[in-house]
């Protein structure tokens, strides 16, 4: 199958990364797989097809690999394939691949994963592409590996959006891969941005910017680069999220310096407002199916989390312990959410089932925010701090493993993970 890419950020490109992710926490109990080298693999720089889904598989710490210097073989076919080898090993999985070629445009590659415990192949997959296309190929064959393991969808062909502030009076959006790689400046100015929101296509980013003096909402196209700003008459508006379905933005707005939910309809750009108290409403979310939003409000006295139905604008409170949670995000089965959950001054990132009262904090600092979902809902990346420099850090659901995305300037936060690929 032949995969066209098409790239569409026209941004500014940096030289290299700013974001690597590194594990600092693993587990010796995690499932052991194997990347054997591709027959016939061909160069890109320094890295291989082979080497290149090994580093994909391995990025967030769920798999352990084995070295190609302990491979017993190096099998390329069904056919020259042996359990036992990789029995001995005790792998559990086992990736192989062939390169057909007749030059560097027009390559064709063939690759199999094995279940080692059940003994049978999982899946069988090819795709085409050329040399300059092989880190994006290194990609796609991953997400399907992945996905043939653990049944969920790879989210290595995914993007990161974040706010990086390198210096006082620097305020920068950035976009990246969501391994750091090919990093592209969106916007930067001397007043602050926050909270980038993609929308479900990833072709325009929403976020906040001070350059008037006051918070006002831009809309940035990733093709073009033109920005438009929501009209909201002067009046403050801030923390906008894409609708799924690509129908709306939710944001807040500030009628008379008092903050509630608004919608703004991509469509006809009119404006309705969804909430009416005259505590603050902030920091709306969407549901996956695009129904529901998650706000922060302290209309009972503290920071909690409420769920309300566009629908019928009904309102109901989702947290009852702790003094203080804010910033709610769903998971993709809508069913769960993820939370900054706060006790005496220490902010935990925590899950939360919405039918269970029960908060359970999963990060062991103590200023975490902003938490962000893959879109497969396993991982969690969120900013936190050490002293006064803010960076990323993240974990997987089960525990196993936990990362950071250190920065090599200033501060970063306001992680933002890009909706999965069409």
């Amino acid at each position: 199958m032949r995969i066209l890419f098409l790239f569409f950020l026209i941004l500014s490109p940096l030289s290299e990364s700013k974001l690597k992710i590194e594990i600092t926490q693993g587990s010796e109990t995690l499932p052991k797989i194997a990347i054997v080298p591709f027959q016939n693999e061909i160069l890109s720089g320094r890295e291989t097809i082979s080497s290149l889904v090994e580093a994909n598989m391995t990025l967030f710490g769920e798999f352990n690999s084995i070295k190609k210097t302990e491979m017993l073989s190096y099998p390329n076919s069904e056919e020259n394939f042996f359990y036992r080898d990789w029995r001995l090993l005790e792998v559990d999985y086992v990736v192989i691949g062939r390169v057909d070629n007749t030059d560097l445009t027009n390559l064709d590659i063939n690759y199999l994963v094995f279940d080692i415990g059940l003994k049978k192949i999982i899946l069988k997959g090819d795709i085409s592409g050329n040399l300059n296309e092989l880190e994006q190929i290194s990609k796609i064959i991953s997400n399907r590996a992945y996905q043939s393991i653990t049944g969920l969808d790879g989210v290595f062909n995914t993007k990161l959006a974040y706010i990086l502030n390198p210096n006082k009076n620097s305020y920068k959006i950035y976009i990246s891969d969501i391994d750091g790689s090919n990093e592209q400046l969106l916007f930067k100015s001397l007043s602050p941005l926050m909270s980038p929101s993609w929308s479900a296509d990833r072709k325009k980013l929403a976020y906040v910017s001070f350059e008037k003096g006051y918070p006002e909402i831009y809309i940035q196209d990733l093709l073009t680069g033109n920005r438009s700003s929501i009209d909201t008459l002067g009046m403050s508006n801030s923390a906008p999220v894409w609708s799924p379905d690509s129908k709306y933005i939710a944001f807040v707005m500030s009628m008379s310096g008092n903050p509630d939910i608004y919608l703004y309809n991509l469509r006809n750009k009119k404006i309705s407002r969804l909430t009416r108290h005259y505590g603050i409403d902030t920091e709306p979310a969407w549901s996956p199916n695009s129904k529901k939003l998650l706000f922060t409000s302290n209309r009972s006295g503290s920071p909690q989390i409420y769920e309300l139905i566009v629908s019928t604008g009904r309102i109901k409170r989702v947290t009852l312990d702790g003094d203080y949670n804010a910033r709610a995000r769903y998971f993709p089965n809508g069913k769960d959410i993820v939370l900054v959950h706060g006790n005496d001054g220490v902010f935990h990132i925590a899950t939360k089932n919405l039918k269970s009262r029960f908060i359970n904090s999963i990060s062991k600092t103590s200023l975490d925010e902003s938490p962000t979902i893959s879109p497969n809902g396993n991982i969690i990346i969120y900013a936190t701090k050490k002293k006064t420099q803010g960076f990323l850090a993240g974990l997987t659901l089960n525990g196993k493993s936990k990362f950071t995305l250190p920065v090599q300037e200033g501060s970063v936060r306001e992680p933002a993970w890009s909706p999965l690929a069409n």
